[in-house]
């Protein structure tokens, strides 16, 4: 109590004092000094005050001019896009899917809403179009139709296990590595058969997740939603490149070997992305190798001397420096 106290007294006392020096002050100056410290007083005031009343209208009028101009702007873009649409409904060779009223819908409601071409209405006229023209389907298109969703499946797993806790743009960017692996002569030519690539064999996985156990845990909730998501981005090629090429990834948290022997190309939320080295890019990449060979064999060395002399035995070292035997 005390302890309150005695500063509050201290502040009374200048509060006391300050009153005093105020009065002296106003009482040492002239009437016409007095007057015009009043005048100047008042104005002040009287400016603040018709800020305060003047500052919300003019807020809210801008708002509302704004607002007209981004409704201009977005009915300017939506009729160019209409008119767009409308020339390639008149070319001869338009597909008969641009005359229907859904497709119509479509192309409004992702101009104006994107999530609207996605409600259930919308897909039930969808699903429509699709039931009224299956009879048109080849048994060569029908086996294809499966073949995508098993495909879709694969690359939808290898998102969710790999990249689940990471931003879109990190899983965008792992769904395209294995994208860019299905394209590059040296890996499989089909998604399932890039992710599931030495599964067979305890330390030949390319994708952790598919020889570690992870596979047990069923994929499910929003985290599945959005991985199949992002696998649908990708393999529609409606994403934007992000990797420069890249084949390879790792955790930030390892270090493997074999990234010495490629070319870093970005970093994505925690994982690091290489590509293949090109021309004059191989013999650099050799160098590294080797070099990075010789300082884990001197590391392993040190420390299996160190174990002689009482440390760490030299299992356990050599089991840590050892590189990660799966590029990714």
């Amino acid at each position: 109590m005390f302890t309150i106290w005695k500063p509050l007294t201290h502040i009374l006392r200048w509060v006391k004092a300050s009153r005093k020096s105020l009065a002296q002050w106003w009482l040492e100056m002239s009437d016409q000094e007095q007057r015009e410290i009043v005048r100047r007083g008042l104005v002040t005031a009287g400016s603040a005050f018709a800020v305060c009343i003047t500052l919300p209208s003019i807020t809210v009028q801008y708002q509302d001019h704004r607002a007209d101009a981004d409704f201009r702007a977005d009915a300017k873009a939506l009729a160019l896009a209409t008119a767009a649409a409308d020339a390639q409904r008149t070319e001869k060779d338009s597909p008969s899917l641009m005359q229907h009223p859904w497709m119509q819908t479509v192309e409004y409601a992702l101009e104006r809403e994107p999530r609207a071409a996605l409600s259930r209405y919308a897909m039930r006229d969808r699903d429509g179009i699709a039931v009224s023209t299956i009879v048109s389907y080849e048994p060569d298109q029908i086996d294809e139709a499966e073949s995508i969703a098993v495909e879709h499946q694969c690359l939808s797993e290898a998102v969710y296990y790999e990249a689940r806790s990471e931003s879109s743009s990190g899983q965008l960017a792992v769904a395209e590595v294995i994208m860019n692996r299905v394209r590059d002569h040296r890996f499989p030519n089909s998604i399932c058969e890039v992710v599931y690539q030495g599964a067979t064999r305890t330390t030949g996985c390319q994708f952790t997740f598919t020889c570690d156990g992870a596979l047990n845990r069923k994929p499910r909730g929003r985290k599945w939603e959005a991985a199949q998501t992002v696998a649908t981005h990708v393999m529609m090629d409606l994403h934007e490149r992000r990797t420069g090429s890249a084949t390879h990834y790792h955790a930030t948290y390892v270090d493997p070997l074999w990234n010495a022997g490629l070319v870093r190309t970005n970093r994505i939320d925690t994982h690091i992305f290489y590509r293949f080295p090109r021309g004059s890019e191989w013999a650099r990449a050799q160098r590294a190798v080797e070099r990075k060979r010789a300082n884990l064999a001197a590391r392993v060395a040190s420390a299996e001397r160190s174990a002689g002399n009482g440390g760490q035995p030299s299992g356990a070292s050599t089991a840590v420096m050892s590189p990660a035997p799966a590029p990714s």
